[in-house]
């Protein structure tokens, strides 16, 4: 869910500072906890993060991402079909490979502070920053075969455990920004929250209707490159 945040190194006569804007090309390997570790195993996030940092080091985030994975824990969401011998029979009397994946996504607006370190080689710096959003993920049923009248479409939606709701987020990470060359990237700790719940209301595998609310945690390394866009600037500066 990350953040970005970047700051080239420049000085005036005066001491002046500007205001920056910046995009990020973040990824996070998340480990899942809460309701959602009984569903799915490790995942990745890619994400993009667009910054505005003010010139006292302040910072505001505009971040969305895209979660997916291959460990789905919930494999048993077809029982209800299954036929004697535990399969799902395409019209043609076919055993279909069918497999499941995560897949989910976020988007967020963080706020934080650069702190910047004493270093005549290079800038880099500490960035906290808290934020809040809007979480969902499902399971992704993946058919190879020919049709299954069981699982078209419409079908598919009481079986993909589709859940939403709001995000918290926090991350804490180290910013470097070359000063010899093009490279800026940072590496940090994150960590979300979210309180979601069901979104199709009704479980085909259970015959039930779901109203529980959920917690849904991830925390992963986060890292990424950073590019800048603008820089303001209101009088002669120096790059070092």
């Amino acid at each position: 869910m990350f953040l970005i945040s970047s700051l080239l190194i420049c000085q005036e006569n005066d001491d002046s500072k500007s205001s920056t804007i910046l995009l990020s090309i973040n990824h996070t390997a998340q480990m899942p906890f809460g309701d959602l570790s009984d569903r799915f195993g490790l995942n990745s996030n890619v994400g993009l993060t667009l910054t505005y940092q003010t010139a006292t080091n302040f910072i505001i985030n505009l971040e969305s991402g895209l979660l997916f994975g291959s460990d789905v824990k919930e494999n048993d969401i077809f029982n209800a079909i299954n036929g004697d011998d535990g399969d799902i029979l395409s019209t043609s009397g076919e055993i279909p490979t069918i497999r499941l994946f995560e897949r989910g996504g976020y988007f967020d607006v963080s706020f934080g502070k650069y702190i910047k370190l004493n270093n005549k080689k290079h800038e880099s710096g500490i960035v906290m920053t808290l934020g809040a959003g809007y979480l969902y993920h499902k399971i992704f049923i993946e058919t190879i075969v020919t049709a299954l009248p069981q699982l078209n479409n419409e079908l598919l939606k009481g079986y993909d455990r589709l859940s939403g709701g709001i995000l918290t987020k926090q991350f804490i990470g180290y910013y470097f920004f070359s000063s010899t060359s093009t490279i800026r990237f940072f590496l940090g700790l994150e960590a979300m929250q979210g309180f979601t719940k069901d979104l199709r209301g009704y479980n085909y595998t259970t015959q039930t209707y779901v109203t529980n609310n959920r917690i849904d945690q991830l925390v992963g390394i986060k890292c990424g490159f950073i590019i800048p866009i603008k820089k303001r600037r209101t009088g002669k500066y120096y790059y070092y």
